[in-house]
């Protein structure tokens, strides 16, 4: 005569498989994120760059006396400053603080902070808060655009080469934002009868 299986033992023995299911798959949806360099390095990079990108919008908002262009130097302000808060709560999350003194390695080759692509130089950053008038749009207007050209790079590369998918949405997203923001600052020069300005990584 055939064995079989109490009904009660199997239930329960049963019941004990999709609890043990729904834990692992409750702990795999809930489970840490695990940052790599570019995700580590992108957020700190970033967040260095945009100051300057605040700095530079700061001080046109402070000198300058076009509306059009201090409305979109505000807009500068508050969104790269959201980014900020962004970036570092998540590096926060990750009980990571970058590498202060380096910046890019995880695109390959380490560089001083200040080089960066697109970083206006002090001097620069200098000649910006002198400036008034025709000449500060000018150069406000220049400046912002390379500073662009550089980020953009940065959110290319790291949509390519951050683990984390929400930071490879984030970089392209900063990306296409930067891109749309340099064609809208080149109109703003057209009319002004400034020349265009292609920044050396933008496109």
């Amino acid at each position: 005569m055939r064995r079989t299986v109490p009904l009660l033992p199997a239930v329960v023995f049963g019941l004990a498989l999709v609890v043990l299911a729904v834990g692992v798959t409750d702990w795999w949806n809930d489970r840490p994120p695990s940052p790599n360099a570019a995700d580590i390095g992108f957020y700190d990079d970033m967040t260095t760059h945009h100051f300057q990108a605040i700095a530079m919008a700061r001080t046109y908002m402070r000198y300058g006396s076009n509306d059009d262009l201090r409305s979109r130097a505000e807009e500068i302000d508050l969104a790269q400053s959201g980014d900020i808060r962004v970036m570092q709560e998540a590096l926060v999350s990750w009980d990571e603080i970058g590498t202060p003194d380096t910046a890019m390695e995880w695109m390959g080759e380490g560089v001083d902070p200040n080089q960066m692509p697109g970083l206006a130089t002090p001097a620069e950053m200098a000649a910006l808060s002198a400036a008034r008038g025709v000449e500060l749009d000018d150069l406000f207007t220049r400046l912002m655009i390379e500073h662009h050209g550089g980020g953009a790079a940065m959110g290319d590369a790291a949509a390519e080469l951050a683990g984390l998918s929400e930071v490879r949405e984030t970089a392209r997203l900063m990306a296409k934002g930067q891109r749309r923001e340099i064609d809208e600052l080149n109109k703003v020069r057209q009319a002004f009868g400034f020349d265009l300005v292609e920044p050396d990584s933008g496109h």
